[in-house]
C-alpha cells in the first residue's frame, strides 16, 4: 500500500507541475473549474504528497515547502508568458492551510510521533 501511495504522490506532483508551468493556461476554463478552486485543491494535494514522500519532514516545514513551490510556480509563470497572480498564491496558501487543518483534526492535534507512540502501548 505504501508503494501505491508514493506512486500517487509522485503522479500528483508531476501532473500538477506540468499543468501549472506548461503551456496549458486554458485548461481550467475548458474544464469548467474555477482557477482559484483548482489552486486550493491542488496545493492541498501537494502538501499531502510531500507528507507521503517525506514522512519525517515536520508538517509545518512541508507546508512552507508547498507554499514556496507555489510562489516559485507563480514566478516561473510570469517568465514563460502565463499570468502570475497574487490571487493564485493566496489560493495556494489557503489550500495548504486547509490541508494542515484536516491533518491536525485527523491526528487529534497531536504531533505524529506522539500519536504513534500513544497507540503502540
Amino acid at each position: 500500500m505504501t508503494f501505491v501511495l508514493r506512486l500517487a504522490a509522485v503522479a500528483i506532483l508531476l501532473v500538477s507541475l506540468t499543468l501549472m508551468i506548461g503551456p496549458f493556461g486554458g485548461v481550467e476554463a475548458a474544464s469548467g473549474i474555477w482557477d482559484k478552486a483548482a489552486h486550493f485543491i491542488v496545493f492541498g494535494l501537494i502538501l499531502w504528497s510531500f507528507g507521503v514522500l517525506i514522512r519525517r519532514m515536520p508538517r509545518l516545514w512541508a507546508a512552507a515547502a508547498a507554499i514556496g513551490l507555489g510562489a516559485a510556480v507563480e514566478l516561473v509563470q510570469g517568465l514563460v508568458g502565463r499570468d502570475a497572480s497574487w490571487g493564485d498564491l493566496l489560493a495556494d496558501v489557503l489550500g495548504v492551510g486547509f490541508a494542515l487543518l484536516l491533518w491536525a483534526i485527523w491526528r487529534r492535534f497531536e504531533p505524529r510521533t506522539a500519536f504513534q507512540t500513544s497507540n503502540t502501548r
